[in-house]
């Protein structure tokens, strides 16, 4: 396990120097020029040169660099260019709101792709079969922005049955903070009036990102057990005379769930970015609307820290996976 965890956390520090070059380069290499943008579009050159020399974005970029690194050193991700406040202290306003939205769907994400396709292997070539495989190839075919905006209109526009955005309705509210989830906090709380409005406001964005995404874990996961259940040790479990639903969940389902594994982890980074679209459009106070306003504007150190937070999660979500290889089949080391 200290072997594994030492690899694990080599390959985080890879991973944010390789994530922190490519943001930097990224944006010294963009013909926009974010001393002008911190100026103000009225500034005058005088001014946007004095700009520049205020934020060191005068020195070379390695110099830039190198400044940037240390300060991670002392998990010091820099000043905004905009708002002047310390970015870490920004990042950590908006986290849990991005880590509340992002947990949910993963677990929404893994039941339902699960479920689903379960149900649609076991029901080969019936009409719930066909439903489903149509449903998880319509689910691949459209971007989760779309479903968004879609589900905006039929269920607050048209029906008004739930919320257009935000994680509480305004005016309201938050729970006592004790671990930045809306849902969590409330339920510590027991107000559970609200934790059923923080649920309503999450409803939309969650299913937004989880259909966008379930289609080919739903498609796997059929295959899978599928092929599963044409194997030798599940004719021999069943001459045994073990009953089905103990050959499909204690044999079938736990061999088939380990490639989901691979594929959830692969798939969570595509869920992470994707809460950057789905947070603006749903005004979600998190990490993703905070990032689509610091590239407008080009605030370099709070997109290179945004990056990087996102880059870690992914790491650590894959962590978790990696690990759970080991419970689910025990035949799987760490090593």
């Amino acid at each position: 396990m200290a072997k594994f965890l030492l690899k694990r956390f080599a390959s985080l520090v890879l991973v944010i120097i390789g994530v922190t070059m490519l943001v930097f380069l990224a944006t010294y290499y963009l013909p926009s020029d974010p001393a002008r943008a911190a100026a103000g579009p009225s500034a005058t050159n005088e001014q946007v040169e004095a700009k520049r020399v205020e934020l060191g974005l005068d020195k070379p970029i390695y110099v830039q660099y190198m400044k940037y690194m240390k300060g991670l050193l002392r998990l010091d991700m820099g000043t905004s260019f905009k708002t002047k406040q310390p970015v870490a202290q920004e990042i950590s306003s908006r986290l849990s709101a991005t880590l509340e939205l992002t947990a949910v769907s993963l677990i929404v994400f893994f039941v339902l792709a699960l479920i689903l396709g379960s149900v649609a292997a076991l029901k080969r070539g019936g009409v719930l079969d066909g439903m489903i495989r149509f449903f998880s190839v319509a689910g691949m075919a459209v971007p989760p922005y779309w479903l968004a905006l879609i589900f905006q209109y039929v269920f607050y526009y048209r029906l008004q049955w739930l919320p257009a955005g935000y994680r509480l309705p305004v005016g309201t509210m938050p729970p006592e903070p004790v671990t930045g989830f809306y849902l969590l906090d409330s339920a510590f709380a027991g107000d559970w009036a609200l934790l059923l409005q923080a649920a309503r406001h999450l409803l939309l964005p969650v299913l937004s990102l989880v259909l966008g995404y379930c289609g080919i874990t739903t498609r796997m996961m059929r295959t899978q057990l599928l092929q599963e259940l044409r194997q030798d040790y599940i004719r021999t479990a069943r001459s045994k005379g073990l009953p089905e639903h103990t050959v499909i969940r204690r044999h079938a389902m736990k061999n088939a769930i380990s490639p989901i594994l691979t594929l959830l982890g692969m798939q969570a980074g595509g869920m992470i970015g994707g809460t950057v679209l789905i947070e603006k459009i749903f005004s979600w106070p998190g990490l993703g609307s905070y990032a689509l306003d610091a590239i407008a504007s080009l605030d370099l150190m709070v997109v290179a820290g945004i990056t990087l937070t996102m880059a870690v999660i992914f790491i650590l979500i894959n962590l978790l996976v990696d690990i759970s290889y080991v419970l689910i089949d025990p035949r799987v080391r760490l090593s």
